[in-house]
């Protein structure tokens, strides 16, 4: 059976607790595991390079990279969790810190959106997707902001949110998703083609 991964990186944390289901592969990507130890979570796996870390954990699978190579820490997890059958990831402590870890990790989220493999990153009140020829949808409960970003020339549909789009020619170069509302129905971001980050701050 499929399994749903939840990796818990080295950025800005703020979860009292994870959601963590039965059948959830846990794994932290290097420092994350301070944050699994914060909300008392033990993770299944770890992968690190321990530049973030004091010292190796005893009694926790460890896959052990070098500060000097190609894929980040938190790819080299996603791999891991491919690896294993997950055909779904969501991913906290990935954004904060260093802006070029958080993109890092919006590409991640971009090379699984590639792959048709639903993926989200949450920190507090905001969750990242990535969106490549599929489309999303959101309850009519939703409240707060929407924004949705170009990552490739996009041709995107927005529907029953403030602002609306029918196919628009969405340019990597122009900022035109961002902040839109939520207004209490059941919304849809549809890509037809192309690829989009959409960022979620739930108010």
């Amino acid at each position: 059976m499929k399994e749903r991964c939840v990796i818990v990186g080295a950025g800005d944390f703020y979860e009292e607790s994870l959601p963590i289901e039965k059948n959830d592969l846990v794994i932290a990507a290097d420092g994350g595991y301070l944050n699994c130890q914060k909300v008392n979570v033990r993770p299944q796996l770890l992968v690190a390079d321990f530049d973030s870390m004091i010292e190796k954990v005893k009694g926790i699978e460890t896959i052990v990279s070098v500060p000097e190579k190609d894929d980040t820490d938190m790819l080299l997890a996603i791999q891991q969790g491919l690896k294993r059958g997950c055909d779904e990831f969501v991913i906290y402590g990935g954004m904060g810190g260093r802006l070029e870890h958080t993109l890092a990790n919006i590409q991640c989220l971009n090379q699984l959106a590639h792959l048709k493999i639903k993926a989200v990153m949450k920190s507090k009140n905001s969750s990242v997707y990535v969106i490549y020829e599929d489309q999303i949808e959101f309850d009519e409960a939703m409240k707060g902001y929407i924004s949705v970003f170009a990552l490739e020339d996009a041709t995107v549909s927005i529907s029953n949110l403030k602002y609306e789009l029918d196919h628009y020619q969405m340019k990597t170069t122009y900022p035109i998703g961002t902040d839109n509302e939520f207004i209490g129905k059941k919304s849809r971001i549809h890509v037809h083609s192309g690829a989009v980050c959409i960022i979620v701050s739930e108010g």
